[in-house]
């Protein structure tokens, strides 16, 4: 038998536990090869530099860094796992060398094996990518071509990949003590201490990353808690002290946190002493001292996927309400006062639309804009233009007195106690001359976002005493109740009137803004539903191996405590208690983490997206539920045969 059939032999031995590590390996590089396929068709390729190309090769690169760090620390965990194995081939004469040969041998050929098997998934489901690709575009038809590239791309970037890691293998093992090496990993079962201190501040740093998380909604609570929200806020950082409390509190949980709770169940008698309660508790605690890192790291990388998967749920899904929010009307034409063919062109307009069979409301508003000696920009509108505009987007009235001012959001997505220019309690204009108390903040734009930064509203009366006018807008909004389908007379009057000519006048339509936020989100949505199954596999994966190598260790022990009498249902269940433990619990932590997550993603969109979280956990729950009867079958059925009848 050669070195090479005999590192072969080995990788056979072990397919039980390298199983979901290979699986995972192969649809991790299956899904960076497709976006490969996508990334050089030729038809994405020819819109160089786009919102495609740059989304796609952030996916890539996010596959990479991923990849790295699974096949790194999987192969950790089997190295360690397997050091009784290699203490025993050094007992009878492999030297370090030819050890690490075997380890190098063994590791390319489980990645040459995922790469091949991945690349040739990823062919045979790349019509259907493309197929899937080009709807969420509106391209057409991408048709199928042989992507040379992007095997080639796969192929090295991952061969780098699976022959760095194998570099750095010598470092993972780096004793040559055969008597530690037939030691093996598992720890010797001592009294596990846990500090009581740092269980308190895993609880604190828990409290402290949530409180950040819900922090824009604790405005008005009290005058105590909203000086804390704005300190916080005004932390530049605030997201990574977010991030960072969240992470080392999950760490902290399960290296203390949970031998603390765990202890007091011990001490609970009542509980502790019923049936098979002292066996599992007990066993708990050593399971999860020795995986902690483990656990950890399974929680952070369903919380990613939890999070990533929501967040581009809750994008796609809230597209055409953003459109209608950003463009309140269908189109809105603005020319400075000084074009002289602004008429022409709102003639062009009109018989386009009725030519193509639109009904429409035309609302015609005058916008003042002054700038002040210290160079603040105020855009004026007078109160019956702004009432006619509020009619018509189902707002309320307003009536203001001569030395009151509304102030008018100019985004969607707006915060009157963070926004400077609405926090303001009076309005000077003039240069001064005019002081206005501010009587409030309108619900919504009345232009589309971004037109009119700085916009006050004003008494007709105190509009016409205005005289230091820099500049002077007429803006036409068109209310079309099938703007869904104005597509068509947006291109044709797109080749007439231009994209506007700067200083005359400018002009934008819903349709277009909600064409691109569609195709921008689909490809999120698409991007983000890979990663987090890629994460989400990846974390099952580390459960999987994990669980199995750690069974290899207990033999001895499911054979001790079956010579004690107990019966295979009693041992089916105490087991069955303990994988639920190393399913759920990170199931379980990594859902309250996205809950407060998406209360960040929440104030940003302005809208609910608790029924996506739903969704998308609820998915995840079941995939779990299956992936635990599976996993548990097979480590039950294994278990059987250790139990002496």
């Amino acid at each position: 038998m050669t070195f090479q059939q005999f590192a072969f032999n080995n990788v056979k031995r072990n397919k039980r536990v390298y199983l979901a590590y290979f699986l995972s390996s192969v649809f991790t590089i299956m899904v960076f090869f497709s976006f490969a396929v996508n990334l050089f068709h030729p038809v994405i390729a020819s819109k160089s530099g786009g919102a495609i190309e740059i989304i796609m090769g952030q996916t890539e690169v996010a596959i990479l860094v991923f990849s790295f760090f699974f096949v790194l620390i999987s192969v950790n965990a089997f190295l360690k796992v397997r050091s009784k194995e290699f203490g025993v081939l050094m007992m009878l004469g492999m030297s370090q060398k030819q050890l690490r040969r075997l380890i190098f041998l063994e590791n390319m050929i489980i990645g040459c094996l995922a790469i091949i098997v991945g690349i040739t998934i990823g062919l045979v489901f790349s019509k259907f990518f493309l197929m899937l690709l080009s709807s969420i575009l509106s391209y057409g038809s991408l048709s199928f071509y042989f992507p040379y590239k992007a095997i080639l791309l796969t192929t090295a970037f991952f061969i780098l990949i699976f022959l760095s890691i194998s570099a750095l293998t010598p470092f993972i093992i780096r004793t040559s003590n055969i008597i530690t090496l037939l030691k093996g990993a598992k720890r010797p079962n001592r009294e596990i201490k846990f500090s009581l201190i740092q269980s308190i501040a895993g609880v604190l740093l828990f409290g402290l990353g949530y409180f950040m998380a819900l922090s824009p909604q604790l405005y008005d609570i009290s005058p105590l808690l909203d000086k804390i929200v704005l300190f916080f806020e005004n932390i530049q950082y605030a997201e990574a002290i977010l991030t960072t409390s969240v992470v080392i509190g999950t760490y902290l949980f399960y290296s203390q946190l949970s031998i603390l709770l765990l202890n007091r169940l011990k001490r609970n008698r009542s509980f502790y002493l019923h049936k098979t309660n002292m066996l599992w508790v007990s066993d708990l605690i050593y399971r999860i001292r020795d995986n902690t890192r483990m656990l950890f790291l399974v929680t952070i990388l369903s919380a990613v996927a939890f999070i990533a998967v929501t967040g581009v749920y809750a994008l796609s899904s809230v597209v055409k309400d953003e459109s209608l929010k950003d463009n309140p009307f269908a189109l809105t034409y603005t020319s400075y006062s000084s074009y002289v063919n602004e008429q022409e062109q709102i003639n062009r307009i009109e018989e386009m639309l009725e030519s193509h069979g639109f009904q429409y409301e035309k609302y015609k508003s005058e916008v003042i804009k002054q700038v002040s000696d210290d160079k603040r920009v105020t855009h004026i509108i007078k109160q019956s233009d702004y009432n006619n505009r509020a009619s018509a987007l189902g707002l309320e009235q307003v009536v203001l007195d001569k030395d009151q001012a509304l102030l008018v959001p100019v985004y969607v997505r707006f915060d009157p106690k963070r926004d400077k220019t609405l926090s303001q309690k009076n309005v000077a204009l003039d240069n001064g001359e005019i002081n206005l108390e501010v009587a409030g903040v309108a619900p919504r734009v009345i232009f589309y976002s971004g037109l009119f930064p700085n916009l006050v509203v004003v008494s007709d009366e105190t509009y016409k005493k205005l005289t230091s006018i820099q500049e002077k807008y007429y803006s036409y909004s068109y209310d079309i109740p099938d703007w869904l389908n104005t597509l068509e007379v947006t291109e044709k009057l797109r080749e007439e009137l231009g994209v506007g000519e700067h200083g005359k006048y400018f002009w934008s339509t819903r349709i277009e803004g909600y064409i691109l936020e569609n195709q921008n989100k689909k490809l999120f949505l698409y991007v983000g539903f890979f990663l987090g199954a890629i994460f989400f596999l990846g974390a099952s994966s580390f459960l999987y191996f994990r669980l199995y190598t750690d069974l290899n260790q207990e033999k001895n022990k499911y054979i001790g405590i079956s010579k004690l009498g107990f019966s295979f249902k009693e041992m089916k269940k105490v087991a069955s208690v303990q994988i639920a433990v190393l399913f759920f619990v990170p199931y379980i932590l990594a859902s309250i983490h996205t809950y407060f997550a998406i209360n960040v993603l929440q104030t940003v969109l302005y809208s609910s997206v608790i029924k996506q979280f739903l969704v998308v956990i609820g998915v995840f729950l079941i995939l779990n539920i299956i992936y635990y009867f599976s996993v548990r079958s097979r480590y039950i059925n294994y278990l059987k045969r250790l139990i002496v009848q």
